[in-house]
């Protein structure tokens, strides 16, 4: 389903004489009209017996869309699928301005024009290896992405927009409205997302799943109340104190964890270095044992009682 947005009409726009369709004849393209723009985009899977009333919503990260989650650039069947093997319906979204949910034109509705991201920038900030190794795709060691399957990742990211974060929020709280209860699981910039909406809606966000969240909201004591009614669990992979940036990332998610749990909240951190897990990239759903991983966060959902 395609959900929220508002229609925004546009005038004074060219009109153009265009081949729109192969070799069909050209016909004029007028520009000028109204257009949805804001929408969110999400799809509902659900089982015929599932063992939790509340299904688990996927939130990807920046320059990604639900594609995040169906599968693997390696070919394995991703987390999408690992959670309905557990027993859990599923809703997977692809976020204002990113894949099926569409884009607005630009300047005309956005404002700038967006941003992509680079190979370069994928290899550094995900951890597959320093910038200086990315010439000679040399990793760090015991890297557990499929490196060999690096291009199929940078396939699949697309543009994003920088000053988007308030009609994004606002998106996820219709889609939350829509769906009723479920429980999160946001990635990276997703994770930001969570972090912004979880103490304005606890009734509707059961648990909520942080995978190497980009940041953290620094709450009121108030909203902090309001957040550690819903549980919390952040997933962190490796090499994060090889990257500046990673532990400026993390510092507040930590703050955020333990400033919930002061107020009597459930919060889990499963750091897998600290396990002994090493190799884990910031994309750990994608990794050689994103299975093995997948099923710490179902046993910890279960653990619930929901």
């Amino acid at each position: 389903m395609h959900l929220g947005g508002r229609n925004v009409t546009l005038q004074n726009q060219p009109k153009l004489t265009l081949r729109v369709a192969g070799e069909g004849a050209t016909r004029e393209v007028d520009l000028n009209g109204t257009y949805v723009s804001e929408q969110i985009y999400a799809q509902t899977i659900k089982l015929a017996a599932p063992i939790c009333p509340y299904p688990v919503m996927f939130w990807h990260g920046g320059a990604m869309t639900g594609v995040t989650w169906e599968s693997t650039p390696d070919g394995r069947p991703g987390w999408q699928w690992q959670f309905l093997k557990s027993g859990f319906n599923v809703i997977t979204s692809d976020a204002v301005e990113r894949g099926r949910s569409s884009w607005s034109p630009f300047p005309q509705i956005y404002k700038e024009a967006p941003i992509f991201r680079t190979q370069e920038e994928t290899w550094h900030m995900f951890r597959f290896g320093t910038q200086e190794q990315f010439s000679q795709k040399k990793a760090y060691k015991n890297q557990r992405f499929p490196l060999n399957y690096f291009d199929n990742l940078c396939a699949q990211l697309v543009p994003r927009w920088t000053n988007h974060d308030q009609m994004t929020l606002t998106a996820y709280q219709q889609l939350l409205q829509q769906s009723g209860p479920v429980i999160i699981v946001a990635h990276s910039q997703g994770g930001w997302l969570a972090s912004n909406l979880v103490h304005q809606l606890p009734h509707l966000i059961k648990a909520v799943i942080l995978i190497e969240p980009a940041g953290a909201m620094k709450l009121q004591t108030e909203q902090y109340a309001q957040a550690a009614k819903v549980p919390h669990l952040v997933l962190w992979g490796d090499y994060i104190d090889e990257i500046p940036m990673w532990k400026k990332y993390r510092k507040p998610v930590d703050i955020y964890m333990k400033t919930l749990q002061e107020h009597g909240g459930v919060t889990n951190t499963i750091d897998l270095p600290s396990m002994g897990i090493r190799g884990n990239s910031h994309v750990p759903m994608m990794d050689n044992n994103s299975d093995e991983l997948a099923s710490m966060l179902t046993t910890w959902i279960k653990s619930l009682k929901l």
